[in-house]
């Protein structure tokens, strides 16, 4: 009984499944006859139906039936999967239909996926919608693709890890939009999670090299308390890969050639807000250098039988030697030197391939340097991409190479970086590629333009200066011809302030020459302790590059000089004083420059050394003839970290002027947050006693006379604190004075001569400085606000001028310092 209904059920089971087989191959069998009747034709017609947002050209371009051509059953079959792959269909038919004669009319009839009307984002707080739709690529008024879907979300979980959200999980869904049947809005669901904050960092079976001294090695940090609000240790996994190499890096470099590093084990908190990070390393034993040698193609000589590259000069080209610890960053620094000396005498595929070899048996590893320098490359054409502004001629007269010429690895290095210092490009590059022949290298110089020209309007205060206000309208490339031309004004007010306005002109290459030329006309007013100085006059001037980095420069200055002092000073105690007059002056100077950047140098140095010459030969008048010399010397270097030691130190001495001496027009004055911080503006130098104008017997006072010598020297340590926000931090020491006409340079005779002595007893009385120095130290905040540099400094005396002088001198302005 129980058989018989169990072989009745299968035999209803099986006529299920042959009427399914009937149903589903029934329509490929009446295919197939009507695939006869079609390919006895050929297609006149293409008919394509359902589109709203899809071009039928965008369909038809993904088909392999053509109009004119006969019809094959194998292509409907792929055309039907190429046009479900396309993603914009959820529903695709292809049939046909008679045409004129004997012709086809083809159907393709296609149903779109939903259209994207809107895309959001829920659950979104640690970077802001405007990032995510950097990466996002999902846009409205598309196609709906749920592929597209999966791998946006991907790149917004990227986006969160980088921020330390190292959990977070993305989800999306897709609502429909009620007045549009065919609209949806796509939405990605967001689980951020807590930041993930690196709670401990531990090494295995590191002897040679402390847990401190990888830490500072690595980029991962360790959190703590405040990792909340300082964002410090959060955890990166593609930044703590990174991390091993540098630590294998950190190995090499000391010996270890054969150092083994394992893969990090982390573990998480049970609250998924710490994770635990593990390293073994593996040092192994620590290797010296032992035999260096050359192989291959090692001599080079020229076609008059020179030799240019030999195993001699290679040899001196080596920071590597034997006996010494195997250093790998040292070696590939002799790489690249050694490459380098094939690649600038035209062999541009040279490549130096380093053979360690350890010695069994010892902890050395010879050296085998195998030459292979290949044939010699010409550089064939010269192509500049990217600018839309300058002109050719302004990128292609600072290339250190030429089409045509036997290729030169510092001379494109060169090109690139003299490029790059013009200041007009945000990214400048040189890239190599194929000529028309294997002996030719083609150059392409890529530029991406920045703005070059600005409009500011600024206002602040300045303990120097107090209310202050500019304006600045420049072009740095004007024209796209490279060059200058501004027009700035600064108004300020105080005991210190100063009113000036000055048009600027400057083209370094004037008449496509390597001379350059520029005018300066300005009007100014300046406030002195004691007196006034105004200017107005114009200076055009010359210059003309010796090297890349070494310039010379003439210039010619016209002005008219104006100086009015106060009541309280006799005319007749201090008769250089009121000396209007007519100045007229040449000036050269030579300055050597190889800063990286001029406006916020990190290396390099810059030495300038000057002489100006008011005669009245050249139409000065008598009373303000004058010859100065200047030398000034800067120096920049990156400490380890963000730290950065800066130097400066400047000397001047002005003399002539008759017998009257110096005007005090061109006399020095320092002291202040432009020269010598910690002392009021302007407060060192020479002093004098004078009495009340039209009244020789009235009380005198002192006057600050200024000297006819000059010497200022200021260290300085500046170090990030914001970088984000662009906020430093400086350490300095500065020391200065000026120097009257009887004293030599750090030296005072005598700081108080011409005062009497009730003057110079009691808390007013000057201190002689050691060394003739006026010293102090002090720290300061430095924010490069969009307004300009900002400068917050508070300066020490470490050698007062007088007993009662304060301890602490706040000062602040806006601009840079040297």
């Amino acid at each position: 009984m129980c058989l018989s209904i169990i072989q009745n059920r299968l035999r209803a089971v099986l006529l299920v499944i042959m009427a399914g087989s009937f149903l589903v191959f029934a329509p490929i069998a009446a295919a197939s006859s009507e695939t006869a009747e079609f390919e006895a034709g050929t297609i006149s017609e293409i008919v394509v139906q359902g589109l709203r947002k899809v071009e039928r050209e965008a369909a038809v371009r993904v088909m392999t039936l053509r109009i004119g051509q006969a019809f094959k059953d194998d292509a409907v079959t792929a055309d039907l999967h190429s046009l479900w792959q396309t993603g914009f269909f959820r529903d695709v038919a292809i049939s046909r239909a008679p045409g004129p004669g004997d012709t086809i009319r083809l159907l393709v009839s296609l149903s779109e996926k939903p259209t994207v009307l809107g895309v959001d984002f829920e659950g979104l707080s640690a970077v802001s919608k405007e990032d995510v739709l950097e990466v996002v690529d999902v846009r409205e008024n598309t196609i709906l693709n749920l592929k597209l879907l999966g791998r946006n979300a991907d790149k917004i979980k990227v986006l969160l890890v980088d921020k330390g959200h190292y959990l977070a999980e993305i989800g999306y869904r897709v609502d429909p939009v009620p007045d549009s049947p065919d609209g949806v809005r796509v939405v990605f669901e967001i689980a951020e999670n807590d930041q993930v904050v690196v709670r401990q960092i531990s090494f295995l079976g590191n002897t040679t090299i402390s847990d401190a001294e990888l830490k500072a090695n690595i980029q991962t940090r360790e959190g703590d308390e405040l990792s909340f609000f300082t964002q410090s240790g959060t955890y990166n996994a593609e930044h703590f890969q990174t991390d091993i190499l540098r630590i294998q890096a950190l190995y090499y470099d000391r010996g270890y050639i054969a150092v083994k590093v394992g893969s990090p084990t982390a573990t998480i908190s049970p609250d998924l807000r710490h994770i635990y990070l593990s390293l073994a390393i593996d040092e192994g034993p620590r290797h010296d250098v032992g035999d260096i040698v050359f192989s291959g193609d090692i001599v080079l000589t020229a076609d008059d039988g020179k030799t240019l590259v030999d195993e001699a000069l290679l040899q001196k080209l080596l920071m590597t030697t034997s006996g010494e610890v195997f250093s790998r960053a040292t070696l590939m620094a002799d790489l690249s030197r050694v490459t380098d000396a094939y690649r600038n005498h035209g062999y541009a595929y040279a490549n130096v391939i380093p053979n360690t070899r350890p010695v069994a048996g010892t902890q050395l590893v010879n050296l085998d340097l195998e030459i292979d320098r290949g044939e010699p490359v010409h550089i064939g054409r010269i192509e500049i991409i990217g600018n839309t502004r300058t002109r050719d001629k302004v990128i292609r007269r600072e290339m250190r190479v030429f089409e045509g010429e036997l290729f030169s690895e510092t001379g494109v290095k060169t090109s690139e970086m003299r490029i790059n210092q013009l200041g007009y490009f945000e990214t400048v590059e040189i890239k190599r590629k194929s000529g028309k022949t294997a002996d030719r290298m083609d150059l392409e110089v890529r530029v991406k333009e920045k703005s070059t020209g600005t409009f500011q309007i600024g206002a602040g205060f300045s303990s120097v200066e107090s209310f202050i206000f500019t304006a600045q309208i420049s072009q740095q490339n004007f024209l796209g011809n490279g060059q200058s031309l501004s027009l700035s004004a600064q108004l300020s007010f105080g005991d210190f302030g100063r009113q000036l306005a000055t048009l600027q002109f400057w083209d370094p290459w004037f008449l496509d020459s390597k001379w350059g030329m520029g005018i300066n006309g300005f009007i100014t007013q300046q406030f002195f302790r004691d007196f006034q100085r105004s200017a107005t006059g114009f200076s055009p001037s010359l210059g003309y590059p010796i090297t890349h980095a070494l310039r010379v420069n003439l210039g010619y200055t016209l002005e008219q000089i104006g100086i009015t002092t106060g009541s309280s000073s006799s005319g007749a105690a201090l008769h250089n004083l009121n000396r209007d007059g007519l100045n007229s002056k040449v000036n050269g100077s030579i300055s050597y420059d190889t800063r990286d950047n001029r406006l916020f140098p990190t290396r390099g140095q810059y030495h300038s050394f000057g002489l100006e010459v008011s005669d009245p030969a050249i139409g000065a008048d008598s009373d303000m003839a004058f010859q100065r010399l200047s030398l000034d010397m800067r120096y920049f270097h990156q400490l380890f970290w963000t730290m950065l030691f800066k130097a400066n130190a400047s000397m001047s001495w002005v003399f002539g002027g008759g017998t009257q001496g110096v005007p005090i027009s061109e006399r020095f004055f320092p002291g202040g947050i432009f020269s010598v911080r910690g002392f009021s503006p302007r407060s060192l130098g020479p002093l004098v006693r004078t009495t009340r104008k039209g009244d020789p017997l009235s009380p005198t006072s002192r006057f600050i006379l200024g000297g006819d010598k000059e010497a200022v020297f200021n260290l300085e340590v500046e170090f990030d604190i914001v970088p984000k926000a662009g906020i430093k931090g400086v350490f300095f020491l500065d020391a200065g004075n000026a120097y009257n006409d009887d004293d030599a340079f750090f030296y005072i005779d005598s700081p108080t001569a011409g005062i009497p002595d009730s003057f110079v007893r009691g808390s007013n009385r000057r201190i002689k400085p050691p060394l003739g120095l006026y010293w102090a130290a002090g720290f300061g905040v430095r924010w490069f606000s969009p307004v300009g540099p900002l400068r917050f400094e508070w300066g020490m005396p470490l050698v007062k001028l007088s007993p009662a002088d304060p301890d602490l001198l706040f000062e602040f302005t806006i601009g840079n310092f040297f």
